[in-house]
């Protein structure tokens, strides 16, 4: 009898032993498991380029294209689709006005790329939606993109003072009357937008801001004409400014 106790004894340490070695390699295991899972790398969004529409019902008729190249900018791209459905939004709420109009209604919107520079890459939407009436009602939006930045800069942010705009639509007045002989409009009845396409130079400056009249005349202000009217920080990014300048404090792109 007395030789069975420690024999016993001997197998109760061994199933203690693997159980309590079964238990730590179970809660170690937990850890590892966990730490894999959240390892795991996000799965990549793909971009896919906006595709060019065109639609046509006895309603209405709906034309959008796209330019090439927005694959190097996807947010830039669904900005644009972002406008291109808000419009469509636009043509569908006339719809519901008029839910069988005499003449189709109509919705024709271009993205073009007007400039593309390191420091800038611009994108108009010449936009003519018609819904109803004797003319179709055209519109333009300028999207001004900051590759280095991956944003829009807003014509407010570059020219932010209102006596700047004032000063600056004068002289957009004043080259108009130059250069027509005769006005559809009294210039103090245009209003002028604060809606501007960028002309770069072969350095990658901006050489002139074109600005398009009611009347759809475009005016272009010189660059050098302009470095007084923006704000400081972009005042280099213009043509004939000072090639030792301060570079600007939120554009990292060089010319």
């Amino acid at each position: 009898m007395s030789n069975l106790l420690p024999r016993a004894a001997s197998r109760l340490s061994i199933a203690t032993l693997a159980c309590v070695a079964v238990f730590t390699l179970a809660s170690c295991e937990r850890p590892a498991a966990s730490v894999q899972a959240e390892a795991k790398p996000a799965p990549v969004e793909t971009f896919s380029p906006p595709q060019d529409v065109f639609q046509r019902d006895a309603r209405a008729m709906v034309g959008i294209s796209y330019p090439p190249g927005l694959e190097r900018f996807p947010a830039l791209a669904r900005i644009l689709v972002a406008h291109a459905q808000e419009r469509r939004a636009a043509l569908a709420a006339a719809l519901e006005k008029t839910p069988r109009p005499a003449v189709p209604f109509e919705l024709t919107l271009r993205f073009s790329t007007v400039a593309d520079a390191p420091r800038m890459f611009a994108v108009t939407a010449d936009e003519e939606l018609y819904t109803g009436g004797t003319a179709s009602r055209p519109g333009r939006t300028v999207f001004l993109w900051l590759p280095a930045e991956n944003r829009l800069l807003t014509p407010e942010e570059m020219i932010p003072n209102p006596a700047a705009w004032s000063r600056l639509h004068e002289q957009i007045r004043q080259s108009h009357r130059e250069e027509s002989a005769s006005l559809s409009a009294p210039a103090n009845e245009r209003a002028m937008q604060r809606v501007f396409v960028p002309r770069f130079n072969s350095a990658g400056r901006i050489a002139g801001l074109r600005f398009r009249t009611d009347n759809g005349d475009e005016i272009e202000v010189p660059g050098g004409e302009l470095k007084a009217l923006v704000a400081p920080a972009y005042a280099s990014w213009f043509e004939d400014a000072p090639v030792a300048a301060a570079a600007p404090t939120i554009a990292t792109a060089t010319p």
